[in-house]
């Protein structure tokens, strides 16, 4: 920030003095000119002066705000907070989806992603047994069971947060 202080008020007071060396001295009236400009180019230095920092001050919420957004913590929590489980294929798109978001992930959490894929399958998620209701309820049961487990490791992996980036304080 002081580097540009520097400049600018380098570039201010050389204005200046080339101003004041043009300006006649003589007259009560220059002398009067000479101090609005002054003023003047003081103000305007100040003004820009306030702008750069503020866009300074700016740019680095925005910098944390991407970096919240990016995290792969906010975008678990985003899986969770978006995810529906009131039915049976919601709950088993709420898996899929879940290990859509770890395989994306993989290089991040790898251990996290090839236990869910084997919890996953052996949970049956990718059968469909709708045909008797006792394998029906049995799959109810398992689909459950795979979607809070699920909930349970993205939870974790968002470390337990809620986040909550207000849009409101960035425009």
């Amino acid at each position: 920030m002081f580097d540009n202080l520097v400049a600018v008020v380098g570039l201010a007071s050389g204005i200046a003095s080339l101003v004041s060396y043009l300006i006649d001295r003589a007259g009560f009236r220059s002398r009067w000119v000479h101090a609005l400009y002054t003023f003047v180019i003081a103000v305007a230095a100040s003004t820009f002066m306030y702008e750069i920092a503020e866009s300074k001050a700016q740019n680095a919420a925005l910098g944390k705000r991407i970096e919240v957004i990016s995290s792969i913590e906010y975008k678990a929590s985003q899986v969770l907070k978006n995810a529906k489980q009131s039915t049976d294929g919601e709950k088993r798109g709420f898996v899929l989806a879940s290990l859509a978001f770890l395989e994306r992930n993989k290089d991040a959490v790898p251990d996290s992603y090839a236990l869910a894929r084997q919890f996953a399958l052996a949970s049956g998620v990718l059968e469909n047994k709708q045909e008797h209701g006792l394998d029906r309820l049995y799959q109810s049961w398992s689909l459950r069971d795979a979607a809070d487990a699920m909930t349970s490791l993205l939870n974790g992996i968002s470390a337990g947060n809620a986040y909550e980036v207000s849009t409101t304080e960035w425009k």
